[in-house]
Formats: C-alpha cells, structure tokens, sequence
C-alpha cells in the first residue's frame, strides 16, 4: 500500500523520480513541510477550502481555527477551546494533521482489508532530486492509525532533512489472525 505526501510550492517530482510499486498511491495529499517552525504559508493556501473538508481532515478544533484564521472571524465567546483560534495556524501543525489524517485513512484501508502494517518505509525527494528512504519496523503489527503516525514521525526525525519535496510512505502489510 502507497500514498503520498508532496510538498504543495515546489513541482511535484518527475515520474521517474520516486518508482511506485503499484500504478497510483492510495492517497496523494499535498502538504508542505517546513523548514521553520512559526511559519503560516500554507494556511493561506487553504483559504479557499470549505469548513466541513477542513475539519474532516484536521479535525473540528484545528480545522475550525484555520477556517476562522483565512476568514479573519475573531471568537467573540470567551471560551477557552475558541481562544486559540486568534492564534495563527502554524506550518508544522497543518503538516502534522496531514499526516495524522493520512495514518488514519491508511489505517481504515488496512481495516478495510483485514490487513495489519509490519513495517513502513519513507522515501524522501529533496529539491536538489537527491532521495533519502527511512525503514521503520512495527514492534506489532497494527491497524491502528496513532501507531503508524508515531513510527512516520520516528521515521521522518532520522532524515537528514525535513525541507523535502515528496514523502512516499509503503506500508508492508500481512494479512489478520484469525
């Protein structure tokens, strides 16, 4: 099983480039990854993306508040899980909901599937064409999306660099017990 996470400034890599073992990723999701903490670009990329697909995908509060940031809405409630929506939605938490969504969903298909992941593997594309793949083996195998979302961010933090332009992520899989 494939998807993709490709960086959503930069040209998406020639086809070439990152060989995929099947036809076409499960899931091709657009994301950038940052080199700078503070940084809220992509937020304004999203400007323009309905409210209910925002929250689907980052969740009610994180998507709410990015909805609430491109609209300039100011909570006028004084309640705390509001409060943060005056707070600028920055890069890292987009690229690490994006990420949590992509674990989810690959999670679900493996459900789907009665399947469970043994391992993952990262390929990264940097700008310079250069890639760099990360193996990171269950210590069970598991459907569970936090599960696979802790071995991609333990995977991603051995790279050598987090400004790349594609991350691919294979999961091998193994059938259920029974």
């Amino acid at each position: 099983m494939q998807a993709c996470l490709e960086h959503s400034t930069l040209p998406p890599p020639e086809s070439t480039s990152l060989p995929l073992v099947e036809p076409t990723p499960a899931w091709t999701i657009r994301v950038a990854r940052p080199s700078s903490p503070g940084r809220n670009e992509l937020a304004q990329e999203l400007r323009d993306v309905p409210k209910a697909a925002l929250r689907r995908v980052f969740g009610k509060l994180l998507g709410t508040r990015l909805w609430q940031q491109n609209r300039s809405v100011v909570p006028s409630s004084g309640n705390p899980k509001t409060l943060n929506a005056a707070t600028p939605v920055s890069d890292v938490e987009i690229s690490g909901g994006m990420l949590r969504y992509l674990c989810a969903e690959a999670a679900a298909t493996l459900r789907e599937r009665d399947r469970l992941a043994k391992s993952l593997s990262l390929t990264v594309q940097y700008p310079n064409g250069e890639s760099e793949t990360a193996h990171q083996l269950l210590l069970q195998s598991t459907n569970d999306p936090r599960s696979l979302e802790s071995a991609a961010r333990a995977a991603i933090r051995g790279m050598r660099s987090d400004a790349f332009v594609a991350l691919k992520l294979d999961l091998t899989a193994t059938a259920t017990q029974a």
